[in-house]
């Protein structure tokens, strides 16, 4: 890692998975962006899917409705116990699907996070993420790549028109089992159509380093279309998408690299001051 990447300020607010599809005691990832020289920590576990939207072997809802009531409580203790050392966020990456939008919002309700990803996991209910052969099945779904690619952008503003993101989750993630990125005119226009959705809704976009141990093998999103979000001047921020205490911090100088690349000179945090977030561009 060259001297200016190591400079850059260190913070994630997607990630510290440790419950559905992760593992660690969260106070392990505390410890380790301590160690790393972090500057905020956000964590964003999963939210408890709908019962019909959940994936193979998922325990049952009112299983995980509870752990995550657990995971909320240790992340607010873990918030005060550490806030001399570093400013941990306790947050959510919310799943929209467009037939639950009042489940979206209801569990919103239920608790006061600091903040909020939003991310899209499932394209004409299908979770195409999960496995290659799920993925193909969202392919025949939508009719083509560019068809799912569409449909799953259509779908991203939708969320974004709920208003309730303020981070928004790795946003190419629909190419992550396709031979190669997603072209056309249709896909153009409708990343671009979600580009203008995502700044009219304040949103920061996450420069998400996990793409780069899937398939897709890079960071989301790629730097073409981050560029296109640097010349609209939507903030960025990195999230190392953590599912293990060991992964925090993993590759981040591969997203620091894309922001350069892309144009950007700062990265928007969120850190807890006086009892408050706020919204800070950090020289990048």
């Amino acid at each position: 890692m060259s001297q200016q990447q190591s400079t850059a300020p260190l913070v994630s607010y997607h990630g510290g998975h440790s419950l559905t599809d992760g593992e660690g005691e969260p106070e392990r990832f505390v410890e380790a962006a301590i160690e790393k020289g972090f500057v905020g920590l956000g964590f964003s576990e999963h939210m408890p899917l709908p019962p019909r939207y959940a994936y193979p072997a998922s325990p049952e809802w009112a299983i995980l409705k509870k752990n995550f009531d657990g995971y909320v409580e240790t992340i607010r203790k873990l918030q005060e116990t550490y806030r001399a050392d570093l400013s941990i966020l306790v947050g959510i990456e919310a799943e929209y699907l467009p037939d639950e939008e009042a489940y979206l919002s209801g569990f919103l309700d239920e608790y006061a996070f600091d903040y909020v990803v939003g991310s899209v996991h499932f394209v004409a209910g299908i979770g195409f993420d999960y496995s290659q052969e799920f993925y193909d099945q969202a392919v025949e779904a939508c009719g083509s790549y560019e068809g799912l690619a569409v449909e799953y952008y259509r779908t991203v503003r939708g969320l974004l028109a709920m208003g309730v993101t303020d981070v928004l989750g790795h946003l190419d993630l629909i190419d992550i089992f396709s031979p190669k990125s997603i072209s056309g005119p249709q896909v153009r226009e409708a990343e671009d159509e979600t580009l203008e959705a995502a700044k009219r809704a304040n949103a920061i976009l996450d420069v998400n380093a996990r793409g780069l141990i899937k398939p897709v093998q890079r960071v989301y999103p790629r730097v073409e279309l981050l560029r296109r979000a640097c010349e609209l001047k939507i903030p960025a921020t990195l999230g190392d998408d953590s599912h293990a205490p060991d992964q925090v911090g993993a590759h981040l100088e591969h997203s620091v690299a894309a922001m350069r690349a892309a144009g950007y000179t700062s990265i928007e945090a969120l850190l807890l001051k006086d009892d408050r977030v706020v919204r800070q561009a950090l020289p990048l």
